[in-house]
C-alpha cells in the first residue's frame, strides 16, 4: 500500500516535531529522487513502500542526531553540491564567506603574474579547493590531506573533466612540498580545544575528531601550518586560516613572530572573527 507524500509529511512532521521539518522534507526527497518544486507542485505523488521504509530509517538517524549530509550523502557550497560521509567535515555556510575574497586576492596576483597556484591545506571533502577550482579554471589548484580516508571522499567529488586544473597530494600539511610555489594558501584546519564546551554534541558525536581537535588550545595545526607555509608562499602570498571565534588574537601574534604583514580579521555571517588573512613578507 502506498501513500502520498504530503501525507507522510504531514504525519512526520507532527510525529517528529524536534526535527527541523526542511531535514524532515529534504530526508524524503532524497529517497524518491525528487525536487523541492516537484513536492510543492506535485502532492498527491505515491510513494512505493520500499522507499517508505527507507524513509522511516532516515527519520529515526535523524532522531538520533545523525547530521542531515552524513543520511543523505550531501551538502551544497556555494552553490555546488558535494559528497560527504563520516569520512570529512560536513562543509559550513561560514566557510563560503572566504570563497569571494580569495577570488578577489587571487584575481589581483594573477592579473599581475598571468599564473596562479592555490594550495588547500587539509582539504577534506574538497569543497573549497574544489569550488575555487570550477570559479578559476585558468589557476592551478593543489588540494592536499593526510588522511587516506579523506582522500577517498574527495576522490568522489573530483572530476576530471570539470577540474583538469586540480592535483591531489596525500601529505601532513605543506611537509615536503618544494619552496617559494604557492601563490595562496588557504585552509580550514582543525582548531577546536579538546573538550570545548562550545561544541555541538551531535558534532562531537558523529564529524571525525582528526578534523575538529588540536593540541594546545586548538592551535597545534596552526602553528604548524603558519610555520610550514612561510617558506611554501612567495613572496606577497596571501595566508588564509580559518580559525575559532577566540583564538584571533594568537593566531595574529604566531603571524608577526614569522613576519607576516597586511593581517585582517575576516567576520562570518553571524559577526563572528572567523578568518585570518595576511601576506607573507
Amino acid at each position: 500500500m502506498s501513500s502520498t507524500i504530503n501525507k507522510i509529511l504531514q504525519s512526520y512532521c507532527l510525529d517528529n516535531s524536534s526535527i527541523n521539518k526542511r531535514d524532515i522534507e529534504n530526508c524524503l526527497l532524497d529517497i524518491i529522487g525528487k525536487t523541492k518544486t516537484f513536492l510543492i507542485s506535485t502532492p498527491e505523488y505515491k510513494i512505493s513502500p520500499y522507499e517508505l521504509k527507507c524513509f522511516k530509517t532516515s527519520i529515526e538517524l535523524l532522531n538520533n542526531g545523525v547530521p542531515l549530509a552524513y543520511i543523505i550523502g550531501n551538502q551544497d557550497f556555494y552553490g555546488y553540491n558535494y559528497f560527504v560521509d563520516s569520512n570529512v567535515l560536513i562543509p559550513r555556510a561560514e566557510t563560503e564567506i572566504i570563497i569571494p575574497e580569495v577570488l578577489k586576492q587571487g584575481d589581483l596576483l594573477f592579473k599581475k603574474n598571468k599564473k596562479l597556484k592555490l594550495i588547500d591545506a587539509g582539504t577534506g571533502s574538497g569543497c573549497i579547493g574544489l569550488t575555487i577550482a570550477r570559479e578559476r579554471p585558468d589557476w592551478d589548484i593543489v588540494l592536499i590531506d593526510n588522511s587516506l580516508e579523506s582522500i577517498e571522499t574527495l576522490k568522489k567529488n573530483y572530476n576530471k573533466r570539470i577540474h583538469g586544473n586540480c592535483r591531489i597530494i596525500v601529505s601532513n600539511w605543506l611537509k615536503g612540498l618544494k619552496k617559494n610555489i604557492a601563490d595562496i594558501i588557504i585552509s580550514n584546519p582543525p582548531y577546536i580545544e579538546y573538550k570545548s564546551k562550545y561544541l555541538d554534541e551531535n558534532v562531537f558525536k558523529y564529524e571525525p575528531h582528526y578534523a575538529l581537535f588540536a593540541h594546545e588550545k586548538g592551535l597545534q595545526d596552526i602553528k604548524i601550518l603558519i610555520s610550514q607555509s612561510k617558506s611554501i608562499l612567495m613572496k606577497k602570498g596571501v595566508l588564509f586560516i580559518e580559525n575559532g571565534f577566540d583564538q584571533s588574537r594568537e593566531i595574529m601574534q604566531l603571524l608577526k613572530q614569522n613576519y607576516y604583514e597586511d593581517i585582517d580579521i575576516i567576520l562570518d555571517y553571524n559577526g563572528i572573527k572567523r578568518f585570518t588573512v595576511s601576506r607573507n613578507l
